[in-house]
C-alpha cells in the first residue's frame, strides 16, 4: 500500500512539474475545454475552435484531486497566446 501511495504522489507531481515548466516557457494562459469543443482562454476570455489551435501534448499523470488520469498539452493560437490544458483526453 505504501508504494503505490508514493507512486501516485510522484505522478501527481510529475503533472505539477511539467506545468510549471511550461510557465516558465511562456505558456502562461489557461484553457478550459467547453462542451461545444472550443477552448476558452481564462485570462482573456477568447473562445477558439479546436481546428484553430496547435495542441501537444506534453506529459500524463494521475491528478489525485479527481482521481482521474489527465493529460497536459500546450496551445498555441494564431494571435500568439499560448497556455497549458489539462484533460481527461488526449489530442493527438
Amino acid at each position: 500500500m505504501k508504494n503505490k501511495i508514493r507512486t501516485t504522489n510522484r505522478l501527481n507531481v510529475s503533472i505539477t512539474k511539467k506545468v510549471i515548466e511550461l510557465q516558465e516557457k511562456g505558456y502562461d494562459c489557461d484553457f478550459l475545454l467547453l462542451a461545444n469543443n472550443n477552448l476558452l482562454c481564462m485570462q482573456t476570455n477568447f473562445k477558439y475552435p479546436l481546428s484553430a489551435v496547435s495542441i501537444k501534448q506534453m506529459e500524463h499523470g494521475y491528478d489525485l484531486f479527481s482521481h482521474s488520469y489527465k493529460h497536459v498539452h500546450t496551445i498555441e493560437t494564431g494571435n500568439g497566446e499560448k497556455g497549458v490544458l489539462l484533460t481527461e483526453k488526449a489530442f493527438k
